[in-house]
């Protein structure tokens, strides 16, 4: 008797308990996110006038786009030859040539070269661009942004080109530039 009484006391409470309860109720649980190292790159152009030349060097400022979330960033870049009508293949008619001693320079208004570097990167290997344009690629170089740690900036990137060849058949000789871009994280 005395399990029974029990036994209906504490039922008469739990179920008190239910018909007391609140109609509604909240529960709150923290949320977080970790962004992620990111960049972009973009051409500034859909493409760059190197002028004319007759012989010389010719200079050619190519214009990048470079977003990233961290203040640190490596480049490197490779320049094609340039050849005639557009044509890696033609054995008739010799490429200009990317000028090897003058590497590639990247110019960044906001961001400085580390560790001792300069902005100016040395060919390093010969390199295909685009797949079937012969030509050379330079070395990393690491930069540094001004900004409010982040990188956000217009590149230039300028390679030089030499043509040697006074009597070069006349026409539009064409290549291509690529440019690279890597994080640096802390």
């Amino acid at each position: 008797m005395r399990k029974t009484a029990l036994f209906l006391m504490f039922a008469c409470i739990f179920a008190a308990g239910l018909a007391y309860a609140d109609p509604d109720d909240t529960a709150t649980m923290e949320v977080f996110v970790e962004v992620d190292a990111n960049m972009t790159v973009a051409p500034g152009a859909a493409f760059t006038d190197l002028s004319s030349v007759q012989v010389g060097p010719i200079f050619g400022y190519i214009p990048f786009r470079v977003d990233a979330n961290t203040q640190t960033c490596m480049f490197r870049g490779a320049a094609s030859n340039l050849y005639k009508g557009d044509d890696p293949v033609n054995p008739e008619v010799p490429p200009i040539l990317v000028s090897l001693p003058e590497g590639i320079s990247f110019v960044c208004p906001d961001a400085n070269p580390t560790n001792g570097q300069d902005n100016n990167a040395a060919y390093v290997a010969p390199f295909t661009v685009m797949g079937v344009f012969p030509g050379h690629q330079c070395e990393w170089v690491e930069f540094e942004s001004s900004q409010n740690n982040h990188f956000s900036q217009d590149i230039v990137m300028e390679v030089t080109w030499i043509q040697s060849d006074p009597e070069k058949p006349m026409g539009e000789y064409s290549g291509y530039v690529e440019f690279e871009a890597m994080i640096v994280l802390p």
